[in-house]
């Protein structure tokens, strides 16, 4: 009998998270909450907590999901560098990068900035496990050589996590698809001249 109730967290986590992405933290009420997740309040505190816990899953998720669809592209077959160039254009592709829906994660960070500490937690966490497949990517692409061998990876995975920073304010800005895409694209060309 378990099952059903994890299926419903799961969705309602889904609900909150675009909540949470429109409005951000302070703007969003329990009630507001409560009444997308279609969720009563007692059984809205018994599973997620109070607000602010359900805030932090709901991060969670995001982040994970976020950074995990990026890795996915990063370590696709092939060639190490046209993986990194293609999970730049995905990204810029992505549904959720739009004025009205905002990135939660680029949402949470204006708006708590370092001072929380577990926001900062969660962000940092999932910034760490992209960067540990960058730099494993662009080492392969060394070893392939793609890149040559002096080439900086440092700077590199540094211009990668800058491009999608600048991709989400974009989209947070109201650029369209278009331009996202060519954004992308521009950025991924850095990769190429870098060849020897």
């Amino acid at each position: 009998m378990a099952r059903p109730k994890e299926f419903d967290q799961e969705k309602a986590l889904r609900i909150a998270i675009r909540l949470f992405s429109q409005q951000g933290f302070s703007a969003t009420s329990t009630d507001d909450l409560m009444r997308v997740m279609n969720v009563g309040r007692q059984s809205m505190y018994d599973t997620f907590g109070d607000k602010r816990a359900l805030f932090l899953k709901a991060l969670q998720m995001y982040v994970t999901e976020s950074v995990h669809s990026i890795n996915v592209e990063l370590e696709g077959p092939g060639s190490a560098l046209s993986a990194v160039r293609k999970a730049l254009v995905t990204f810029a592709e992505r549904k959720d990068l739009s004025s009205a829906e905002g990135c939660m994660g680029l949402n949470a960070i204006s708006e708590f900035g370092q001072r929380d500490e577990d926001v900062s937690r969660i962000t940092r966490k999932a910034a760490r496990l992209l960067r540990q497949t960058l730099i494993r990517v662009l080492t392969k692409a060394k070893k392939q050589e793609e890149l040559s061998s002096d080439a900086d990876l440092v700077s590199m995975a540094d211009f990668f996590e800058s491009t999608l920073a600048g991709i989400r304010m974009a989209a947070k800005a109201g650029k369209s698809r278009h331009a996202l895409q060519n954004i992308a694209i521009l950025a991924g060309r850095v990769y190429i001249a870098s060849h020897h």
